[in-house]
């Protein structure tokens, strides 16, 4: 009889329930049974744990019996070791009975103490330094033009030739021109006149609104900011702008559970309210360069001994804003720093009464010219020309069209050796020049947006910074008749040069003399060249209902050229048979053209406009402030361009 579908199903199952018990019983079975077949081969043996092997193996001990525990007694006679390869020395060897003092020690014991004196000629093994020159140039491009919708816009290429001309207005208000940086120059003394001749003559063009200061002498010492001196020079960490400052609020490094995408709360890019950022530019040229390469406490020197600081600081800004948004302001910083520390040598016994002459002198001998010198240049050259004109409905609104960060590092490090007495045939020059320039065009047209920005919050930046340190003064005296007796000795009159300063008695008190003999000249130079250009002209016009609470960020812009430089070394007496001369020269000039009250929308430099009219360039008006009429925002808001434009 046929079951039917269910009925089948059921049946078929049971089977195989039945199958599945039976099998799982016999495995039960199966293995309480294999466990009984090896218990009763277990119980047969008397200890099943135990391994018991029977041998009649009988090892052979050999003709070597085993060790006493006596130490051997040593030999009557010590045999030497081999000498080693090299400088046969003198050497004693005196041996003792072991020391009485101290615990006593076993019976068995046998010891053999041994003195070793060695008697060596002292010998001082120096690496010979030689010249060290590097050449550094940096440079950043940047063209950042970013435009958001349709709208009437200031040409972009006629706000770039603007700047252009700015920048030459400030490359003429150098005090000097670059120098060279050629090498083969400063071994010219003509040259490095020709440098100190510049300096006392400067150049001084007359541009209309221009401020100037200028140092000579001992009146460059110090700190100069702005040209007054003060106690402290400022720091650019403490000028920044809000826009560039770290947030106070101490950073919560407990590690977020959820994806860095998800928070929508502590970022700035999520924050409430509606903001456009056209500015906010960071750019940074900077040079940090320790030079200790070679010093002396004397110095005898057979041409002459020039040394030359130059440092001019230029800046042009120009920051004109137009518009119902009110406009941003500009800080100019020039900041100088010139010291002189002096620094003995400690090496040199101080007050001593010794008078005894050095028992031994060594001599580097340098056969050419000694150079030591820094070439950098860097340059920014950055455009940031935004323009918008948008709707602002959203709930919350972020145009980042700004925000670049622009950096030029060197550090430099370099040290070399010092010596008691440094013996130049030639000249000795040391030139140390910084030039720095600085331009700002921010000239930015605004239409909407909050009324006015809060006072500082959108304030530019531009510094200047110079600060170079030399450890170690240095004082002239005339050369006396045995020190020049001593600089005419060639290499082949080695003996007779070590003579003459071991007997000279300024070096009385000495144990030893190193010193270097250059038959050339000592040159060491510093060459910086640092300079900024940026247009941050923006156009910026926002319509719709929150385009009054939105906050516009067209300036906070923050420029720095920074060089600071160390010269380490000692207090040195310097001996030129030529004659010794030195001189310092700071320049610091600022153009600025910024509103000074509420009445005045625009303002003209002449200088400037002199340059754009013969350059012809097209559609210029009033100089370099915002030209045209004022502009109407479009109706029509569309975004052209990848930008970091976030709406929420």
């Amino acid at each position: 009889m046929s079951f039917d579908s269910v009925t089948e199903t059921i049946a078929h199952f049971i089977g195989t329930f039945d199958l599945t018990i039976e099998k799982a019983r016999l495995r039960d079975q199966y293995e309480e049974f294999t466990a009984n077949r090896r218990k009763a081969e277990l119980d047969e043996l008397e200890d099943p744990a135990k391994i018991r092997i029977k041998t009649d193996l009988e090892l052979d001990p050999g003709k070597y019996g085993p060790l006493s525990y006596r130490l051997d007694t040593p030999p009557a006679t010590l045999e030497l070791p081999p000498p080693s390869e090299g400088p046969e020395l003198q050497t004693v060897i005196a041996l003792e009975p072991p020391p009485s003092s101290g615990p006593p020690l076993p019976e068995v014991f046998t010891g053999i103490a041994a003195t070793i004196i060695i008697e060596q000629k002292l010998e001082i093994v120096t690496e010979l330094i030689g010249s060290a020159v590097t050449y550094t140039f940096q440079k950043i491009f940047l063209r950042d033009n970013d435009v958001v919708g349709e709208g009437d816009f200031r040409d972009v290429d006629q706000l770039i030739a603007q700047a252009e001309a700015a920048m030459q207005v400030a490359t003429s208000m150098h005090a000097f021109s670059l120098p060279s940086l050629m090498i083969e120059d400063y071994l010219s003394v003509e040259y490095v006149e020709e440098l100190a001749e510049q300096m006392l003559a400067p150049i001084n063009v007359e541009v209309e609104g221009a401020v100037v200061y200028q140092f000579h002498g001992e009146d460059a010492m110090g700190v100069i900011v702005n040209g007054e001196h003060v106690d402290e020079a400022p720091e650019w960490a403490d000028l920044l702008p809000a826009h560039h400052q770290p947030d106070e609020e101490e950073e919560d490094e407990t590690p977020d559970a959820m994806p860095a995408e998800w928070d929508r709360e502590e970022g700035a890019e999520f924050a409430d309210g509606h903001t456009v950022i056209a500015g906010g530019n960071l750019a940074i040229n900077e040079l940090s360069a320790t030079v200790a390469w070679v010093d002396a406490p004397y110095i005898a020197v057979g041409g002459k001994s020039i040394e030359l600081t130059m440092v001019s600081q230029v800046a042009v800004v120009s920051d004109m804003d137009k518009g119902t948004n009110g406009g941003s302001d500009s800080k100019v910083v020039h900041s100088s720093t010139i010291e002189v520390e002096g620094k003995s040598a400690p090496w040199l016994k101080q007050g001593s009464s010794d008078d005894d002459a050095p028992t031994f002198v060594h001599v580097d001998w340098i056969t050419t010219d000694l150079i030591v010198a820094n070439f950098v240049k860097q340059s920014i050259d950055a455009t940031d020309i935004d323009h918008i004109d948008a709707e602002i409905t959203a709930t919350t609104t972020l145009y980042a069209l700004g925000d670049n960060e622009l950096v030029d590092v060197t550090n430099i490090l370099q040290l070399g050796s010092y010596y008691d007495l440094i013996m130049i045939e030639g000249d000795m020059i040391s030139v140390d020049a910084f030039i720095q320039t600085h331009v700002l065009m921010d000239d930015d047209v605004i239409t909407g947006g909050l009324p006015g920005p809060i006072d500082g919050s959108d304030e530019n930046l531009i510094m200047n910074e110079v600060s170079l340190k030399k450890e170690g003064e240095d004082t002239h005296q005339k050369m006396q008749d045995s020190m020049a007796e001593a600089m005419a000795l060639n290499e082949d009159d080695m003996a007779a040069l070590e003579d003459a300063l071991m007997n000279d008695p300024m070096f009385a008190g000495m144990e030893q003399m190193r010193v270097l003999k250059i038959d050339g000249s000592l040159v060491q130079v510093n060459v910086a060249e640092q300079s900024t250009v940026l247009a941050d002209q923006d156009d910026v016009h926002l319509n719709g209902p929150h385009a009054d609470e939105t906050e516009v960020l067209a300036g906070s812009n923050a420029l720095l050229n920074a060089a600071n430089v160390t010269k380490a070394g000692v207090d040195s007496v310097v001996m030129a048979q030529d004659g010794s001369y030195s001189d310092l020269l700071l320049h610091q000039a600022s153009l600025i053209d910024m509103p000074t009250n509420e009445e005045i929308s625009e303002m003209t430099n002449e200088a400037i406009a002199v340059l754009m009219e013969e350059a012809g360039i097209p559609g210029y008006d009033n100089g370099i402030g915002p030209n045209g009429n004022d502009l109407t925002p479009s109706e029509m808001a569309n975004s052209s361009d990848g930008l970091q434009t976030m709406l929420a």
